[in-house]
């Protein structure tokens, strides 16, 4: 059941069920994307789907792993450099838009499996909690740092990690529905958009930290 080369075969039927779930499930949601449609989007019997995959659960763990493991790395860079704190920043709150830009729906899916089916990320919370955790707590000790070595505003390390998750998500769980509004605005005048919004919301951050206008 391709399993030659090396396993070969069997990686590529696995990722083609992966890109196909993950489709699935962020154009229609967790609960109503069904393994039948998995399979026919993969290209693969229903059958075979069930011997990789034993339930959509499942699927959507190594869905939800995938993404959480994409994050993780992308922020390695950001975390691994030896650069001034508002460079380490700036460069932080880019790598968490670019990441949404990239996986645009993604903001909207979560939302609607917290609401319609809750017990599959809170079974999947330790992972979550870990993979945010370190990307929290490295933020947050240089944040603290720069605040008691006088060289940024006096903040709560936390709350401005907050406002800056939500100022970038807020983009992105508005996107469907400005899309819909603006139909006529093209893919690139919509990418220009998000290219000035991440600007803005950068320009907004250091104005908070230094008082720049």
């Amino acid at each position: 059941m391709e399993k030659t080369d090396g396993n070969t075969g069997q990686d590529n039927t696995e990722q083609r069920i992966m890109k196909a779930a993950e489709e699935l499930f962020l154009m229609n949601g967790f609960a109503r994307t069904t393994t039948v449609a998995i399979a026919r989007k993969a290209g693969v019997t229903h059958a075979m789907l069930h011997y990789y995959y034993r339930t959509k659960e499942h699927i959507f763990i190594r869905v939800l792993d995938r993404n959480l493991t994409e994050l993780l790395a992308s922020f390695h860079p950001v975390m691994k450099k030896d650069a001034p704190f508002w460079e380490t920043l700036e460069s932080g709150i880019s790598t968490h838009f670019d990441y949404l830009m990239n996986h645009p729906q993604l903001p909207s899916f979560i939302i609607d499996t917290m609401r319609y089916s809750p017990e599959l990320l809170e079974s999947y919370k330790p992972r979550i909690m870990a993979t945010l955790g370190r990307i929290l707590d490295f933020h947050i000790a240089i944040i603290r740092e720069e605040v008691e070595k006088g060289r940024i505003r006096k903040v709560d390390p936390l709350q401005l990690l907050l406002d800056i998750v939500t100022l970038n998500l807020s983009v992105f769980l508005l996107l469907p529905a400005a899309r819909k509004l603006f139909s006529g605005v093209d893919d690139a005048e919509v990418q220009r958009i998000l290219n000035d919004r991440k600007k803005e919301i950068i320009t907004l951050v250091r104005s908070r930290l230094y008082g720049e206008s």
